[in-house]
Parts: structure tokens; sequence; C-alpha cells
């Protein structure tokens, strides 16, 4: 009797015990079978308050480059913007240590000198077109442009006439010179390059005549090299350039300009004197003193650049 009660007890705990194990399997089973569940690193619940997980989301995003595609627009060859060169763009590029030196002989500032300039450009162009012998458009009575022999001749007219019209342009530029021969010498022939009717020997030779070869200093700081006298005695220049320029315009209107070309026709007005018979002639030892000086001088080179002359200087 009792071995059949432990029996049947037996057999109750092994049927329990294998159900107990069935249902612990199914669990493990249910548990582990959940898609994707993988927790490496847990997070806490405050943790889960405080950081935003990064999401991946994978999206078609064809639809934005068909777009983009649709919208696009083919560039074409890049437009060249040409700025249109005036005549007096190249006339200034080409003179421009000309307007440079002159400015500086007159004493005014060069660049407000071109930007009156392209004024006069922009006024008068469409009528009467470009003549760079007359770049600053100087008309006669009759309306009429003005002709010169030359570039550097107009361009001096208009500088003297932008200074009568302005005069507060012309600066105070008064100096004393005392440097060497060599700079007025070659003051002269520049000079008589604008001056063209003017023998540039005979203007070294008379002024050296005058200026003992232009080492006289009260001639020199007076900066008047040709003798020029007023009633208060020698006439005084601002400076050399504007001095010597001065002689030589005076040498092409009122000697050269009058058909007085050689030494004895410019002696009787410049240097005359009164023979043993009474007659008025040109001074023997003024002409000997020229005449000498033109066999020096005739040996020299005479041509003479802006750019020469500014590299003396310091301009403006």
């Amino acid at each position: 009797m009792e071995t059949k009660r432990a029996s049947g007890l037996y057999r109750g705990h092994l049927i329990a015990g294998t159900i107990f194990v069935i249902i612990f399997v199914m669990l493990l089973i249910m548990y582990t079978s959940v898609e994707g569940l993988t927790l490496e690193c847990p997070i806490s619940a405050q943790e889960q308050t405080e950081v935003i997980p990064l999401i991946n989301l994978e999206y078609d995003d064809s639809w934005l480059m068909t777009l983009a595609s649709e919208n696009e627009v083919e560039a074409g060859p890049k437009e060249e913007v040409t700025v249109e060169r005036t005549e007096l763009d190249s006339y200034i590029t080409s003179y421009l240590d000309d307007i440079k030196f002159l400015c500086y002989t007159y004493s005014i500032g060069y660049e407000d000198f071109i930007g009156n300039l392209y004024d006069q450009y922009n006024e008068y162009h469409e009528t009467y077109g470009f003549n760079e012998n007359n770049v600053g458009y100087i008309l006669n009575s009759d309306g009429s442009l003005k002709n010169y022999t030359n570039v550097k001749y107009g361009l001096v007219e208009y500088i003297n006439k932008y200074i009568d019209k302005n005069p507060k342009k012309k600066k105070t530029r008064k100096v004393n010179y005392t440097g060497n021969s060599t700079y007025v010498e070659n003051l002269i022939r520049y000079y008589t390059s604008i001056y063209t009717n003017v023998d540039t020997n005979m203007a070294l030779s008379i002024g050296a005549a005058e200026s003992g070869y232009y080492k006289v200093k009260g001639m020199l700081r007076a900066g008047n090299v040709y003798g020029g006298m007023s009633k208060g005695g020698l006439i005084h220049y601002d400076n050399i350039e504007i001095g010597v320029l001065s002689y030589i315009r005076l040498l092409s209107k009122s000697y050269f300009g009058k058909g007085l070309n050689t030494i004895s026709e410019i002696g009787y007005r410049y240097c005359p004197t009164i023979d043993n018979n009474g007659n008025k002639i040109a001074s023997p030892h003024w002409i000997n003193l020229v005449t000498s000086a033109m066999n020096k001088y005739k040996k020299l080179d005479n041509n003479i650049s802006a750019s020469d002359l500014l590299s003396k200087i310091e301009v403006l």
C-alpha cells in the first residue's frame, strides 16, 4: 500500500517537473524571439529624458535630384566686358611725361589738369572730333578749332589758358636755382622742341653769352639766363623752368617768328650798339660771344625728353 502511494507521488513530481520545464522553455523561447531586440548599452530612465538618440532615416531622394536637374540653368560663355579706349586716353598715355613736366614748369597739379582735359573732351569731342595738337579745344574767334604746329605747343597754349581761367590752381613754387649748367641747357633743348621755329644752338649760344655759360649765380637765382631787363632791373622768375620757357617763347614770338634768324639780325635788336658812324648795329663783341658758343654746342646732341628732365627733379 505504501509502495503504491510513493510511486504515485514520484510520478506526480515527475509530471509537475516536466510541465515546469516545458513552461520555462516556452517562456525562454518567447523572450529571445523578439526580432531585432539588442540592448548593448541600456539607457537608464533618467538618461532617456536627457538624450535624444540619433536616428538613421533611409529615404529615396531621387525626386530632389530630378527637381534640381529640371531647374538647372546651363552656363553660357562668360561675357567679356570691353571698355572703349578714347583718343584722349591714348594721348595721355603717350604724352604723360610731357604733361607732368609742363605742369611742373607752370606749378599746377597734373592730375587736376588731366581731369580738366577729360571735361574738355566730353564737351567738345562730338562737335570737333579730336586733334592731339589742340587737346584743350582752343577756338578761333569764328568758332573754328585753332591749329598748332605740334602736340607740346598746343599743350602749352592750353595750360596758359587753363591758368587764366583757374588762377587758384597755380601753386607758389619759388626756387632760387643753384644747380649746374647742364640742367639749364637741357631745359633749352626741350623747350625748343616745343617752339620749333627757334634754332636750338642759337638759343643755347645766346643764353651762354648772356650768363657766362649758365654760371652767373645772380642770373641763375633769378631764373633769368637771357638777360631780360625791366625798369626795376633784372627780371626775376619764380623758378628756373618758367624762366627758361619764357626766354624761348620770347625768341619764338619776337625774333624767329618775325623773320630774324641770323646772329646779326637778332643782335641788331637783342644787343644793339652804335658804330663810329652813328649807325645802329649788332654789338660785334656780342656776335663774337654767340658765334664762339655755337661752335661748342653744334657738336652736342640736342635730343632731350620730358622723362630725362623728370629724372632730375622731384615731381609735384
